[in-house]
């Protein structure tokens, strides 16, 4: 028997668009991009088998993800990024923008390091899923961003709510680690800032007390960590 994915994306988009007599419902188009084909068509031999899911299009890279978006309107993009693609925000705007109506699920192979990252990845998709989800996790989660709802990974919430409340840290700290955190010696940090070098190691020091770190480095890394950084 052919599946939908064996079919020609014009003749899926077709069926979709004028079901047989006697079907309940049109199934939900789904959106598939991802660079790496075998992970891509696993997904929708996954997606596939369900009644209420039918996958549409599929694409490799991000501009043809937005392209395809815009031809068929899927009621949900399930968008693959790799390690080497943090910029998942972007892509998931040039879809919304493609085609307004479509919910985006971005799978991320990791959490974000930085607080606004993970911010801005709440901000810009419907969803946030990590690649290694269960196959009925990541069904339920497409299903309901179909209806119009909303699916994150629970640590990325936590860590977004984290990055709301105010730290013990002071801006002034955070700065100093931040350009510490960028490579930049204690001169360069003073001379970013404006600041002294006797200030800015006094600011490293207050930081190591605060966040109970063995040194800097162990300060920035809670720091990022807990999402003040």
């Amino acid at each position: 028997m052919t599946t939908a994915l064996e079919r020609p994306l014009e003749q899926r988009a077709m069926t979709d668009r004028f079901p047989l007599a006697g079907a309940a419902a049109d199934p939900a188009g789904i959106l598939l991009a991802d660079g790496h084909h075998l992970f891509r068509s696993g997904l929708g031999a996954l997606l596939d088998r369900e009644e209420d899911l039918a996958v549409v299009a599929e694409a490799a890279r991000g501009e043809e993800a937005a392209a395809a978006a815009a031809r068929v309107r899927p009621a949900v993009a399930v968008l693959g990024l790799e390690p080497e693609q943090p910029d998942g925000p972007a892509l998931a705007r040039q879809v919304q923008q493609a085609a307004p109506g479509t919910a985006v699920l971005l799978l991320v192979p990791a959490l974000p390091r930085t607080a606004e990252l993970r911010r801005a990845l709440v901000e810009g998709a419907a969803g946030v899923l990590l690649k290694d989800v269960q196959a009925a996790a990541l069904i339920a989660a497409v299903r309901e961003l179909a209806r119009g709802g909303r699916v994150y990974d629970p640590r990325l919430v936590l860590d977004v709510v984290r990055a709301g409340q105010a730290g013990p840290l002071s801006r002034r700290e955070l700065a100093v680690l931040g350009e510490i955190a960028e490579g930049s010696t204690v001169r360069e940090a003073a001379a970013a800032l404006s600041l002294s070098p006797g200030t800015v190691r006094n600011y490293v020091s207050a930081a190591i007390a605060k966040t109970r770190a063995r040194n800097r480095c162990d300060a920035i890394r809670i720091a990022r960590e807990c999402g003040w950084l």
